[in-house]
């Protein structure tokens, strides 16, 4: 979605910067109709998944890896621009009958025939209000909400339909606060568990605060496991450092959450000095803010792996990377493991140190899987078995069409959705926690 953590002064889905920023942007999306695995590793890794020093010689734009936009490439027309594309979930018996859909912080569905071919279109019109029980909850403290900033739709095994949607919210008694957001439950109007509902309405606070402002919680999703439901959304963890990463809450029902509170799922690392990849304005600057957001997980082969965003989703540092897990909610005290590689030149920092090994990055030339001449800003991934073959799908700007705004920021409303296809190969009797990096990156990389 295009939020951000409310201490910054810029906004985004890191997509975000400031509150205010995001609401903005958010403002901008709702009067839009257009607009969640891996790309060449030069030289950690290439197509065949060959490894070798994930940094000792990252020096060398990469090649496309097979990316491409879900819409018209050769179209400025508004209908080919989507935020933030979320793969909605179907229940199995639904599962490769139609269109492949998508949802998001465009307030429509992208709906994609094949789901690989630039043949998408922004088309039925997703609507969200809040209903009553919502609207007394927040005039309880004051409050009301405002925009809606993004809608994950996404169906129960059982065939039910929720939505997790994110919401802005503001409040007289705080003049000072920019408005800030929750993550709401809505039900659909009309359900039918063969159609993508599109009208909802929003019926219950799931993570943050209608009494005072909270920085971050947003991007919520759900997600099935075990015959269990958790909302796993992107919350400060933080506040000094400031740092926002992506949690799991255990749900008793998609409305409502378990009293155990949530668990830390990935946030920004510190430790040994943390990665200079992660810094939310960039390198060299005087705020450290640090983000990590949009974690879409998916189960391959008994793995779990989170494809995740970090970085502002209007600027050149917007990136995604991957992480695994053993299990959906890893061990108390652990979290989702990052692929890292040697910094032997210092590209993020002091040279000989260790930073991330990236799937898609347009922030320096001179690292691994930099793709800029294909497309700028790649963020908001998800690994998505499609037909038996399986894709990366995010959100990003077109080379030639990636205008600038005031402050040199990137025009949200020129984002689109794009595809890359992906080769999985995870060797039987072996373990997340066993894996060397080298091991890792060659668990799932572009397909030849």
């Amino acid at each position: 979605m295009q939020h951000t953590p409310a201490a910054t002064t810029r906004t985004g889905t890191g997509r975000r910067y400031g509150p205010l920023l995001r609401l903005t942007a958010a403002l901008v999306a709702v009067g839009l109709s257009a607009l969640g695995c891996t790309s060449s590793r030069t030289p950690s890794r290439n197509p065949s998944g060959t490894s070798g020093a994930p940094s000792t010689a990252p020096n060398a734009p990469t090649a496309d890896g097979g990316i491409r936009p879900l819409t018209d490439p050769a179209s400025k027309d508004k209908g080919v621009y989507y935020s933030d594309p979320y793969p909605i979930h179907r229940a199995a018996r639904y599962r490769g009958t139609g269109s492949q859909y998508f949802s998001g912080t465009t307030k429509s569905l992208l709906d994609c025939p094949t789901g690989t071919t630039a043949r998408c279109t922004a088309g039925k019109k997703v609507r969200v209000t809040a209903g009553p029980a919502l609207t007394q909850a927040a005039k309880r403290y004051g409050s009301r909400t405002t925009v809606v900033d993004n809608t994950n739709i996404y169906q129960l095994d059982s065939g039910a339909w929720e939505m997790a949607a994110t919401m802005y919210v503001k409040n007289p008694a705080h003049p000072r606060a920019a408005p800030w957001t929750v993550v709401v439950h809505a039900h659909a109007r009309h359900p039918a568990p063969s159609d993508v509902p599109t009208t909802w309405v929003a019926d219950t606070l799931l993570a943050g605060s209608f009494a005072h402002p909270e920085k971050a919680n947003y991007d919520g999703k759900y997600v099935e496991d075990g015959g269990k439901l958790y909302l796993i959304y992107s919350r400060m963890l933080t506040a000094s450092p400031l740092h926002d990463g992506i949690v799991a809450q255990r749900m008793t029902s998609p409305s409502r959450p378990a009293s155990s509170g949530s668990t830390l799922l990935l946030g920004p690392e510190d430790a040994n000095g943390g990665y200079g990849s992660e810094y939310f304005f960039g390198l060299d600057q005087p705020k450290k803010f640090k983000l990590i957001e949009t974690g879409n997980i998916t189960r391959i082969d008994g793995k779990y792996v989170m494809a995740y965003s970090t970085g502002a989703f209007n600027e050149r540092d917007y990136k995604s990377g991957l992480a695994w897990s053993d299990t959906l909610i890893p061990p108390h005290g652990s979290s989702y493991r990052r692929i890292l590689g040697k910094d032997t030149a210092g590209v993020w920092g002091k040279p000989g140190g260790t930073d991330v090994d990236y799937l898609l990055q347009t922030q320096e030339k001179a690292w691994p899987d930099y793709v800029a001449d294909r497309v700028v800003a790649p963020g908001v991934p998800s690994v998505v078995d499609n037909g038996g073959k399986w894709y990366l799908y995010f959100a990003g700007y077109l080379p030639t069409d990636a205008p600038l705004v005031s402050g040199g920021r990137l025009d949200a409303s020129h984002r689109r959705p794009y595809v890359m296809p992906l080769k999985v190969d995870i060797p039987g009797g072996t373990s997340v926690r066993q894996a060397s990096d080298a091991e890792l990156a060659r668990w799932v990389t572009r397909a030849p």
